[in-house]
């Protein structure tokens, strides 16, 4: 039989033993000493001044000095006077005071717990406030997850988060959920391509947006909503970007939706009612559409719309522009160009004539037409010093081979402008 535990080596008192209390006594030491284990520090190479009664420490130093000579590795504790060692086995537990921090003995040096888990490895499941399962074998129940730069060892101070798949035909992507039913799926789906799909049930799928890997372009998939014409036409409410408008109802707004775009078709003949405040027309007047005709409108933040721009299906402009329709007037036409003509009485010297209307970039040309008086005369007229504002005219008349002066002979005029 042996005179110690096989564990902790603790006295056992052999039979018939003199003054057995003091085997007892030591024992007890000793299970005071190593059970609910907690050292005051560990990286002292040499017994502290002064230390108390039954103070602990960990003697981790190979060759520790004073009366811890001896003592290396082991688990030392002050008692009537001594320090007394006991030799740690593995599995071994000990609570650091200094650094709030439990370690445990593997058999040959002391590891700390804290930093165990900081390089946690090849865990095969962690459920966070909720269980892991060989499908989702990382699970997170909380309100809120961060993931943020790292300051403390330091790091670069990006942060990023790498999603990899296996080949270009498999998934990587983030899935949006309700009630654990898929509602929008985000990331490469199927192919290298960056893409944003939506469903209402969690089965089927639309596209609503694609990247392409190879040119960079984005693709906006829409399909085209359908409502029929009323005096309030939701198109802010459709959740498209393209809405067909059938019906021939009047329509004085395009409902409330703030800040949208929507690009729309028609099929039947809908009047569209100006109103500056509501539905803001290209021409400040009401539009008869016709089927397939199309608009681009846009509202504010306050959900005003705006009919920014309207195509009749035919090519036909909504109005020329500006106009001014008299006998010397000019045309503001809606691509640009700007028509004006005049007409104009020049004597046999030269004239100077000004646009009505100056052109903004400048004039392309100026054309004539004299008006002819007397039978055999062939009058002419010349166009010289064209500038955006103006250009000086003479006339002349051809009679039995002599050209001279024209008179007081009236010509039009045609500019051609932008």
């Amino acid at each position: 039989m042996t005179d110690a535990t096989p564990r902790l080596g603790l006295p056992l008192i052999a039979a018939s033993q003199a003054q057995k209390h003091v085997t007892h006594n030591e024992a007890l030491g000793l299970l005071d000493a190593l059970v609910q284990l907690a050292c005051l520090d560990k990286d002292l190479t040499a017994p502290p001044q002064n230390p108390a009664e039954g103070d602990r420490y960990l003697v981790v130093a190979s060759n520790p000095g004073g009366a811890w000579a001896g003592l290396a590795g082991q688990v030392v504790r002050y008692a009537d006077g001594v320090w007394i060692g006991a030799v740690p086995r593995a599995g071994w537990f000990a609570y650091l005071i200094d650094e709030a921090d439990l370690y445990v003995f593997d058999g040959t040096a002391w590891g700390s717990f804290r930093r165990t888990l900081t390089a946690i490895q090849s865990v095969s499941r962690l459920g966070i406030n909720t269980g892991a399962d060989a499908t989702n074998r990382l699970a997170v129940k909380s309100d809120a997850a961060l993931l943020t730069w790292d300051d403390a060892t330091p790091g670069s101070g990006d942060m990023r988060m790498s999603v990899n798949k296996q080949a270009a035909s498999r998934d990587a992507g983030l899935i949006l959920q309700t009630g654990y039913s898929a509602r929008a799926l985000l990331g490469l789906l199927g192919s290298d391509d960056f893409s944003l799909k939506v469903s209402p049930d969690g089965s089927a799928f639309a596209t609503a947006l694609t990247a392409s890997a190879a040119k960079g372009g984005i693709d906006f998939a829409s399909t085209e909503t359908v409502l029929a014409s009323a005096a309030t036409t939701d198109l802010g409410g459709a959740g498209t970007r393209r809405v067909l408008v059938t019906g021939t109802a009047r329509i004085t707004r395009f409902g409330t939706g703030a800040d949208r775009e929507r690009l729309v078709r028609f099929s039947g003949a809908p009047t569209l009612v100006h109103d500056p405040e509501q539905l803001a027309l290209p021409t400040r007047a009401d539009i008869v559409t016709a089927a397939d005709d199309t608009c681009l409108a846009t509202s504010d933040g306050a959900g005003r719309w705006c009919v920014r721009h309207y195509q009749r299906a035919d090519g036909t402009p909504l109005a020329l522009g500006t106009q001014a329709l008299t006998q010397n007037g000019y045309a503001r036409l809606a691509n640009g160009l700007i028509l004006q003509w005049g007409l104009a009485t020049s004597t046999d010297a030269e004239v100077s004539l000004s646009f009505a209307l100056a052109f903004p970039s400048a004039c392309l040309g100026v054309w004539t037409q004299p008006v002819a008086r007397d039978a055999g005369t062939l009058y002419a007229s010349q166009v010289s010093d064209v500038t955006a504002t103006g250009f000086t005219l003479r006339n002349r008349r051809t009679t039995g081979g002599t050209v001279t002066g024209a008179g007081n002979v009236s010509a039009y005029w045609l500019g051609l402008g932008s």
